[in-house]
């Protein structure tokens, strides 16, 4: 025990007074005390031995000075404990009594001499329970030592168990870690793949933009089917999305609006207009020609005043 290391006996004994929340402790020679047993054995047959003082009645807030059956022991009580003792063979010196009291807090200012010493009371019981050396080495040791094991459960099932919920708290976070790293590959997967293919359109579309008007031959086709069988077409300027036609008629009398509508409705030309020719037998045409289908053109964007940027 740590009273042991504490002791400055080679064998001591004690007596211990559990006060709320300190605890009090005499200590004396053992080996000293089994010699006086042993030379009067009949008067120390079933004799408890305790400190002298603890018979006395206790005290409430004071400094007292009790004469004990050999030297006088200085007390210091405060708020109904005892805080502080020393034991002196004979009755302090002015000097010792006032450090004594410097040591526990207790004022000296107006102290002129050592207080007297009191004489014993007619109490016969000690004002608290009082162990001894003999209480505590009465404790059973298999009731010891399973206190000891409930000491260990005591701190070590709440150190497991935060152990544990720091463990899964650590494995969750690592799968989700790891759950988020899949689904971060997946997206930049699927992200990639949308470039991609928005790249491939991108691309699809420009090279559409190269060449996005009907060819040549179809648009003859188209106009060969609007106009009568036996007209034949001198003249054909086809520029940017431009193209203009001069038509010569035959044996059959051409209608311009049948021509006309003939062509709005092939779906290859827009905004068919008709034009003064050189003579009654000739009919001239300047038409939009529109782009291929699925093939979307860039538009110019308009400027501060609303023309574009070709002016």
């Amino acid at each position: 025990m740590q009273l042991k290391q504490w002791a400055p006996f080679a064998q001591p004994d004690f007596a211990i007074i559990f006060e709320a929340d300190a605890a009090l402790v005499w200590c004396w020679d053992a080996t000293w005390l089994q010699t006086q047993r042993a030379q009067l054995p009949t008067l120390w047959h079933n004799a408890e031995v305790m400190p002298e003082t603890v018979l006395w009645a206790p005290s409430v807030d004071s400094m007292r000075i009790l004469r004990c059956l050999d030297g006088v022991e200085v007390q210091y009580w405060q708020n109904g404990q005892l805080y502080a003792s020393r034991w002196w063979a004979q009755m302090p010196e002015m000097q010792e009594y006032i450090a004594f009291c410097r040591e526990v807090g207790h004022p000296v200012a107006h102290l002129t001499q050592v207080p007297p010493a009191q004489s014993a009371g007619d109490q016969v019981q000690p004002w608290l329970p009082v162990v001894t050396g003999a209480g505590l080495l009465s404790v059973n040791p298999a009731m010891e030592q399973w206190l000891y094991v409930l000491l260990f459960l005591c701190v070590t099932l709440p150190y497991g168990w935060y152990s544990m919920r720091d463990h899964q708290i650590s494995d969750g976070i690592e799968r989700n870690k790891q759950a988020m790293a899949q689904l971060t590959g997946q997206a930049n997967s699927l992200v990639q793949a949308r470039d991609a293919a928005l790249k491939a359109v991108d691309e699809v579309a420009n090279r559409q933009r190269l060449d996005p008007y009907p060819s040549q031959l179809e648009m003859m086709s188209a106009v060969a089917d609007a106009l009568p069988s036996d007209s034949t077409i001198r003249e054909w300027e086809f520029t940017e999305n431009k193209l203009r036609i001069i038509v010569y008629g035959g044996l059959e009398t051409p209608s311009r609006a049948d021509i006309t509508k003939t062509l709005m409705s092939s779906g290859y030309f827009s905004e068919v207009q008709n034009l003064l020719a050189r003579d009654n037998k000739s009919l001239s045409f300047r038409m939009v020609v529109l782009p291929k289908k699925g093939v979307s053109m860039l538009q110019d964007k308009p400027n501060a005043d609303g023309r574009g940027s070709n002016g």
